[in-house]
């Protein structure tokens, strides 16, 4: 009998250990960034005046590096991947609703540049 309590109580404990992890677990999923729609701007590492914009239909357009123009990105959440057109590459991603983090970078040589922008308008 008691090895019969002492069992239902160790999975008791495993099953209530289990849906506090996953419980903690989906909060963690559910606390991605909601990026705002509007302008931004800012600077990269060597000072250059960086601007984009987000659009509502989830796409990062006329992104400038003074005025060096970069292709369109695509974001999926809080961030868009390494996108590339004609070597002129970009990715970043939100660290909350109104900035960004970020890199650029022309493929034919000069590595990657990291970038900072702050939303400025609608």
């Amino acid at each position: 009998m008691k090895r019969t309590i002492a069992a239902i109580t160790a999975v008791c404990l495993i099953v209530g250990l289990g849906a506090v992890l996953g419980t903690g677990t989906a909060s963690a999923g559910s606390t991605s960034v909601l990026p705002r729609t509007g302008h931004y701007e800012g600077r990269d590492f060597h000072h250059r005046h960086i601007r984009f914009y987000y659009g509502s239909h989830g796409q990062v357009i006329n992104f400038r590096v003074e005025h060096t123009a970069f292709p369109p990105a695509y974001v999926q959440g809080d961030k868009w991947h390494h996108t590339c057109h004609n070597n002129h590459c970009t990715r970043g991603h939100w660290i909350n609703d109104t900035t960004v983090n970020g890199h650029w970078n022309i493929s034919t040589g000069g590595g990657d540049v990291a970038f900072s922008a702050r939303w400025i308008s609608h």
